[in-house]
């Protein structure tokens, strides 16, 4: 240790060369696939709840504000499983399930391609851009199951306006094949400009749509190419959400583009965030060519190939709903893929340095396919998140906060997942059996918070562990008693679902066996395929270290530091900080933002 907290420059470098070595073997072309589908990040994801009455009102406990209705839950954590027992943490959590507008999306020429569709090493680039069209799908597709889990209060409806017969100069026109008229009724509904289609809950005195609710705020017509567009008034019942589906994978099917079917629903799922931002989405214009049948193609097997039978995505709809839904919980999986256990809170600027030098060049020139590809190799569980991310337009602003070491925490999501988001969420390390020893202050921490001790009942503000230890006899406590007992760890039980007459009712989750999966570690051998890293020919960056290491012992010292700590709080990082607009990054559900004035000219000017 250099002076108390900041870590000597043999540590920073060693770290920056991990980091280097690790993050570079996701560069290299490898037999690396993504998952077939969204069905392994759903682990133990409850499903969206389902109205249990069919009386005048659904029986859900919602929580009402101008813009933004919430439902809410509580989950059980277990703290013990050996003879010392600590009672169980029991966490409160609220999911946005409507808004009082849709997300506006833009078509424009302008918007950057989406060739990172093609992800897999032995695909071949497409001239087919369906992705748009897709997303509207999966869009109708998710509000129509949220209407039909929480009826009675809800209604799905198309809107007034119909396709018309003739094509306006510049259309895109969309050949859906030989359909039905009820088939070509939902894409004109898809296709209208504004809302041509609306899914609502009445709550009486309020009108909320649902999370993935979509207004095309473009002027560029979208037309429907069919053997027949003249009657497209004629079926005016909605599609139920799983005639929608089969309805997309035949689109899919006719032509070959089943290699964008689950992509397209990763980025749907981003709606709800873009909703609680008031934000609208840039897409591209489709760009498509006549089916198959018309044009009289052989398509390769994996362009048409969608694995899965409908039944099982529509029966893990509800599951996505709820993975949706968690839009503090989707923050903390996108940031949560940098996340290093055994990183200490001084050595993360070191650690990320590295990191994004690899990245930087790719997010300057707009490579989205090669950045989608070492984040889905560093994380393959959450790859699919961060092709959507990047199809909404989130990528830069999630990886312009962790370049700075602002990670965003959210427990549910992790233990839901199987990923691992905080130091907190890992294996324990304590065991102190004299008193005379001296105990890690990560384990500190630990305790403090499974304990439940005076001001630590909140869930740790910070991912990054604290440095050093501190003698067992200078803790709280909490810490003393229960330092040397076997078994106090943090699991994750269960979740339950509130109802409006304030009972609960259980959902286990997708899979309940799902374990948690720990990131490989940093320990590699300085040689790899991005070529050997001179640490020493950079200065380590300090700002996210002194960021993190600042937000983990604000939450440890809340109560004062011990005479022993004198040389961390008088460092110059702990002193005249900004500490006001740093508590201001965590709301009162402790969940980071990314603002930060003091940094936010330094964000603007940031070369990644």
């Amino acid at each position: 240790m250099a002076d108390g907290v900041r870590p000597d420059l043999a540590s920073a470098q060693a770290i920056s060369r991990s980091s280097h070595a690790l993050w570079s073997s996701y560069i290299s072309p490898s037999d690396f696939r993504l998952p077939a589908n969204l069905q392994s990040l759903l682990g133990k994801v409850p499903a969206f709840p389902k109205s249990l009455s069919q009386e005048e009102s659904s029986n859900l406990k919602y929580h009402q504000s101008s813009s933004t209705l919430r439902i809410s839950g509580t989950s059980s954590w277990r703290t013990s499983f050996g003879e010392c027992k600590l009672p169980p943490k029991v966490l409160q959590h609220d999911l946005p399930c409507g808004f009082s507008n849709p997300v506006a999306c833009h078509l424009t020429k302008s918007c950057q391609s989406v060739d990172w569709l093609t992800f897999q090493e032995d695909e071949e680039a497409t001239d087919k851009t369906h992705i748009t069209l897709l997303i509207l799908a999966w869009a109708y597709i998710l509000s129509a199951r949220w209407v039909e889990l929480q009826r009675p209060s809800t209604r799905l409806v198309y809107s007034p306006q119909s396709q018309k017969a003739n094509i306006p100069k510049g259309a895109t026109e969309i050949d859906i094949g030989g359909a039905s008229q009820r088939f070509i009724r939902w894409w004109a509904a898809l296709l209208a400009p504004g809302q041509g289609w609306r899914a609502e809950i009445d709550l009486g005195a309020k009108v909320f749509q649902s999370p993935w609710s979509i207004c095309i705020a473009s002027s560029h017509p979208l037309v429907i190419r069919s053997e027949d567009t003249e009657s497209t008034n004629t079926s005016k019942i909605p599609l139920s959400s799983e005639e929608a589906l089969i309805y997309l994978r035949q689109y899919c099917e006719l032509h070959a583009i089943g290699h964008q079917y689950t992509p397209a629903l990763a980025a749907a799922l981003f709606l709800p965030w873009k909703n609680s931002e008031s934000a609208s989405i840039a897409l591209p214009i489709p760009i498509t060519r006549p089916s198959l049948s018309a044009a009289q193609e052989e398509p390769s097997p994996r362009a048409t190939y969608i694995e899965g039978s409908p039944q099982s995505h529509f029966h893990q709809l509800r599951y996505l709903m709820t993975l949706s839904c968690n839009v503090r919980g989707l923050r903390a999986l996108l940031s949560g893929s940098f996340f290093q256990p055994d990183i200490p809170c001084n050595l993360v600027g070191p650690y990320l340095q590295p990191i994004f030098e690899i990245i930087g060049p790719l997010m300057a020139k707009n490579d989205s396919r090669n950045l989608a590809r070492i984040l889905g190799r560093r994380q393959p569980t959450v790859a699919y998140l961060w092709f959507g991310a990047i199809a909404m337009g989130l990528d830069t602003a999630i990886l312009q906060s962790v370049r700075i070491g602002l990670f965003s925490i959210e427990p549910h999501a992790a233990a839901w997942t199987g990923t691992t988001h905080s130091f907190i969420d890992g294996l324990p390390q304590f065991r102190y059996t004299t008193p005379d020893a001296d105990i890690t202050r990560a384990d500190e921490c630990r305790l403090l918070y499974l304990t439940a001790s005076k001001n630590h009942q909140r869930y740790p503000v910070s991912p990054w562990p604290p440095f050093g230890t501190i003698p067992l006899v200078q803790t709280d406590i909490e810490v003393r008693q229960h330092a040397s007992c076997k078994g106090h760890d943090l699991q994750y039980s269960s979740w339950r679902w509130d109802t409006h007459d304030g009972g609960t009712y259980e959902d286990v989750g997708y899979n309940p066996m799902v374990r948690p999966v720990y990131p490989q570690r940093t320990t590699h051998s300085n040689t790899d395929l991005g070529g050997p890293y001179r640490a020493e020919d950079s200065s380590p960056d300090q700002l996210a270290s002194e960021v993190a290491t600042r937000s983990i012992f604000r939450w440890l010292r809340v109560d004062g530091f011990p005479s022993i700590e004198k040389s961390i709080f008088t460092h110059e990082w702990f002193i005249d900080s900004g500490s006001s607009d740093e508590e201001s990054l965590y709301d009162d559900d402790d969940s980071p933002t990314t603002e930060l004035s003091d940094v936010e000219a330094w964000l603007d000017n940031l070369e990644i």
